[in-house]
């Protein structure tokens, strides 16, 4: 990106109420919230060098709280945010826990957000709730932060999604309906392999046809693909919260309706035309 990024400072929450939801939170990611608060304070907070980091970050010492306060916020580019993800999983895969933890506190909003709308309800004992459900996708991030390819663009987004499909895959035997992931509705076949580009053709192709509108596929591609929490992008766009997820959920709905009628056979042609799928 050409232009400067504008430092984004952390909320400070010392004089706000705790308000928890067991839809919102499990306990393992509250209790990965708290570690990484202490860890991005003091006198020598876990930080990375934005200056040594460049696209546009601060050219400076970053807290790590700054720094995920940083990558939510919509005007800062893919670049920028690999460029810190790959630096973050460099140094939990080589410097011990407390860059893992701070790979796992910068993902929190994603990880959050994952079990609150992807993953909720996957655990089916009576009060077992989404804390089970949350400590699973922990533990597959940390295997992820291992085995995630650094060379590949959008490090964040495969973090995450990697890590709630192999919660998905754990559950799935004993769950009756999985929630719809956009990322799948590009595979026509059990062969086909989506991608970001890939979902990005179907959307705009869903657009063209009047299946959807742009600002639904923005929606989608936004919160699914991006990792922007639904919360921040209902506030950029005047809306709800609650509004927000209904239109999605509908969106979502047409673009699987429209897929199993054959309403975007023509697209796929397009689409699977493409070179590696």
């Amino acid at each position: 990106m050409t232009s400067t990024i504008t430092a984004v400072r952390p909320a400070d929450r010392s004089d706000q109420p705790t308000r928890r939801t067991d839809a919102e939170t499990g306990h393992v990611l509250d209790v990965a919230e708290t570690t990484f608060d202490l860890l991005t304070r003091g006198p020598a907070p876990l930080s990375v060098d934005g200056a040594a980091l460049g696209h546009g970050l601060p050219a400076r010492k970053i807290a790590l709280d700054e720094v995920r306060a940083i990558l939510l916020h919509p005007s800062t580019g893919h670049d920028a945010r690999d460029a810190v993800w790959k630096a973050l999983v460099r140094r939990a895969r080589h410097q011990g826990p407390s860059w893992v933890i701070g790979c796992v506190g910068v993902a929190l909003p994603g990880l959050k957000a994952i079990v609150r709308d992807r993953l909720r309800g996957l655990d089916s004992e009576p009060g077992a709730g989404t804390s089970r459900v949350a400590g699973d996708l922990l533990s597959a991030f940390l295997e992820a932060l291992h085995q995630v390819d650094l060379e590949q663009p959008r490090i964040a987004q495969r973090l995450v999604w990697r890590s709630a499909k192999a919660v998905e895959r754990a559950y799935r035997a004993h769950v009756q309906v999985i929630p719809v992931d956009p990322c799948e509705l590009a595979k026509v076949d059990p062969a086909a392999v989506s991608s970001d580009d890939h979902v990005d053709l179907l959307l705009g192709s869903a657009v063209r046809q009047g299946v959807i509108t742009a600002v639904d596929a923005e929606i989608i591609t936004m919160t699914r693909l991006e990792g922007m929490a639904p919360a921040c992008l209902a506030e950029r766009l005047g809306m709800s919260y609650a509004a927000l997820m209904k239109r999605r959920s509908r969106a979502e709905k047409r673009l699987v309706t429209a897929m199993r009628d054959e309403g975007l056979r023509d697209d796929y042609a397009t689409l699977m035309s493409k070179p590696g799928v």
